[in-house]
């Protein structure tokens, strides 16, 4: 009986260690992670053009005041948005600036996001099934009301690299009005001891092997946004 209990009692406390030690572990943990955005660069996108590589391969191209901006994935799939949805009938909503993440010092991602200028509950059936056809993932059939009823949209998601500027003197037509970027860097710090330690980042534009880059105007763009016709 005696061994019994002792045996419990030790069970009991040994539990109880457990907990306290988890409860611990909770309340002041070996180590602390945080993730911050730390702004490397402000640019400015002056012009759009196309980058054209053995005169088939066609990518979508942000001519900055500093960088230029080649978008290596993505750009197939907001093109035929851009050409498909004419500039009446859709929106940039992506907040402005535009930010690109930063993956090492020449290559980035992000995000844009366009609307289609008609609400759900208005659209016919030929226009669902070509946003259906555009990548639009929205329940088109799904009854709304009609006063809030919401516009189709869709997330854009790219990918890409900096390359060495155009000379500007070679650009024929700019925005009407330069388009702000951020290119942001995901720092994140583990703590294990007073002392933090946080990665740093240097841009560096490389050569890109493109033989030929059109800067004659995107008018497909340049109508997404108020601040592209001003």
């Amino acid at each position: 009986m005696y061994k019994t209990l002792s045996f419990l009692l030790f069970t009991a406390c040994f539990g109880l260690s457990g907990c306290a030690t988890t409860l611990l572990d909770k309340a002041f943990p070996n180590e602390t992670t945080q993730t911050q955005s730390v702004t490397l660069k402000q640019d400015q996108i002056i012009a759009l053009g196309q980058a054209i590589q053995n005169q088939t391969e066609q990518a979508l191209v942000f001519i900055g005041q500093d960088f230029n901006y080649l978008m290596t994935d993505g750009s197939a799939e907001l093109l035929k948005l851009l050409n498909t949805i004419p500039t009446e009938q859709r929106t940039l909503t992506s907040p402005s600036p535009l930010v690109l993440t930063m993956e090492d010092p020449n290559h980035f991602h992000g995000v844009l996001q366009i609307r289609y200028n008609t609400r759900m509950v208005d659209l016919n059936q030929k226009q669902k099934v070509l946003l259906k056809s555009l990548g639009f993932r929205q329940n088109f059939d799904l009854i709304q009301n009609q006063q809030t009823a919401p516009y189709p949209y869709i997330n854009v998601f790219f990918k890409g690299q900096l390359y060495q500027g155009l000379d500007h003197k070679k650009i024929q037509q700019k925005l009407p009005q330069p388009y702000p970027i951020l290119l942001q860097q995901q720092i994140t710090t583990t703590t294990k001891h007073p002392v933090k330690r946080a990665t740093h980042m240097v841009l560096y534009p490389l050569a890109m092997a493109f033989d030929v880059v059109t800067v004659t105007p995107l008018l497909i763009w340049s109508d997404m946004r108020g601040d592209f016709n001003k």
